[in-house]
């Protein structure tokens, strides 16, 4: 999955400016460790949706207000991101990776007290804190997993990463069904009556990231030089060397793309158990399996792209799962059947791979501006802050059919993105340079010395 990079030592990567060339440590164990972080927020996530509705049933709340989870945990997303990539610009990838876990854990012990006094504005508190963490761990890892290989590769890398993300996401329910509804068909049991579940779930959960955060520390996760790998791959494929805007279309679309692409995603599995509920007849424990096995599809959906990526360009991917998830979104809102549920598992399994292939699109082609483009897009993912308040508005208003309208337009969005908008790329600098053993071969017209890749990539933004 990751390339292993031949090294004398373990230091960070370095550019000899004599021989042009870099000296790599290996990035097969730390790429590892970094997946791990992917299956942490996975849990977490996959953990809210199923808060959702055991806090309206135990607190009594909306379905508007049992939303306001999503807006503080996606919120964060927006508002931390951009702190997150100066942390991890000024601190280097492995503190900024275990503050983000540091943030995780205090986020978590948070829960007790909340639970304790039965207070939902505590758990929303918490669930940011948590949130602020994983957007930092996610503008860190998803950026790190993306530049440690080759460019070509990014997006398998990224979906395979990813896929343990999905994985965690289908564990998280089914623990879910059995801490907080005792795993029975009955929604008045006494685990479901209660938050002390919930609460040790989440002392629980600290735990275990803080073991993560421990292993973090005294493992050695090698710092990435963006230039000096750019430079590299421009030698090794004689490729142009040319470096995107920080505003460039493409980045600034792909992060609107995973704007509407998170909020579809939330709002599908935020309203996942109202529909089986309504729809589909089903006890809330039964509801929470369902929507673990529709994780477990989304985790197939996941390896699948991985495959299919080694065959098929990343667009073309994405733009035949958009087409999928297009046609079983209209199925879901059209038909009122009890069956008409496990349709919801089939959008589930074609949302699989529009995350990361949205991100490697997104910061395709940035050099050494990959960790500012990365908290760019990453902001994106604070859409599921908005949309899901407004689906669940359209279902109290209306039915949750109807509901599903929402996450039908984000997924046209990501169509549009997969034909047309990731290909608006605006580059700095046209200038044509490859680099051969050390020495600038001008490919252009006119015998004007042209200057070299390194120097070109230290102009413009």
């Amino acid at each position: 999955m990751f390339k292993k990079f031949k090294s004398k030592s373990n230091d960070d990567s370095r550019h000899d400016p004599e021989t042009n060339e870099i000296k790599r440590p290996s990035y097969l164990v730390p790429g590892i460790l970094v997946t791990t972080l992917f299956f942490l927020w996975g849990f977490s996530y996959g953990l809210l949706d199923t808060l959702n509705k055991h806090f309206r049933n135990v607190l009594g709340i909306s379905t508007t207000q049992s939303t306001y989870m999503q807006v503080a945990y996606f919120g964060a997303y927006f508002i931390f991101s951009i702190p997150a990539s100066l942390i991890n610009k000024k601190f280097g990838y492995k503190r900024a990776m275990i503050f983000g876990l540091v943030l995780y854990v205090i986020g978590a012990l948070c829960f007790y007290p909340s639970a304790t006094y039965l207070s939902f504005g505590g758990f929303v508190g918490a669930l940011f804190v948590i949130a602020c963490g994983l957007s930092t761990l996610e503008t860190c890892a998803n950026t790190y997993i993306a530049i440690i290989g080759s460019r070509e590769s990014a997006s398998v890398r990224i979906n395979i990463a990813q896929a343990f993300n999905g994985l965690a996401s289908t564990i998280a329910p089914v623990v879910a069904s059995y801490a907080f509804f005792g795993g029975s068909e009955d929604d008045t049991s006494e685990a479901s009556s209660n938050l002390d579940s919930v609460k040790w779930c989440y002392i629980g959960v600290a735990c275990g990231v803080s073991v993560i955060a421990v292993l973090f520390c005294f493992a050695n996760i090698p710092e990435v030089d963006e230039e000096a790998i750019m430079a590299e791959d421009t030698k090794n494929t004689g490729e142009i060397a040319r470096r995107a805007h920080l505003y460039s279309p493409h980045i600034l679309l792909g992060s609107l793309t995973m704007f509407m692409y998170v909020g579809a995603q939330v709002s599908v599995a935020s309203m996942f158990m109202f529909y089986t509920a309504e729809v589909g007849q089903m006890a809330d424990s039964k509801g929470s399996i369902i929507l673990s096995i529709g994780m477990a599809c989304f985790t197939v959906g996941r390896f699948v792209s991985a495959i299919l990526l080694k065959k098929f360009r990343a667009d073309h991917l994405m733009a035949a799962f958009s087409v999928g998830a297009i046609i079983a979104t209209v199925f879901v809102i059209a038909m009122k059947t009890p069956a008409t549920s496990y349709a919801l598992l089939v959008v589930l399994f074609f949302e699989s791979t529009m995350f990361p292939t949205i991100f490697s699109l997104g910061t395709k082609d940035l050099g050494r501006n990959h960790k500012r483009g990365s908290a760019m897009v990453i902001m994106g993912v604070s859409g599921g802050a908005v949309l899901p308040p407004i689906q669940a508005v359209a279902h109290d208003h209306a039915n949750v059919n109807i509901s599903y309208i929402i996450p039908l337009i984000a997924f046209v969005v990501v169509l549009f993105y997969s034909l047309v908008g990731s290909k608006w790329i605006m580059y700095v600098d046209d200038e044509i340079q490859v680099i051969h053993d050390g020495d600038s071969e001008d490919l252009s017209s006119g015998s004007e010395k042209k200057p070299s890749v390194m120097e070109i990539e230290n102009k413009g933004m």
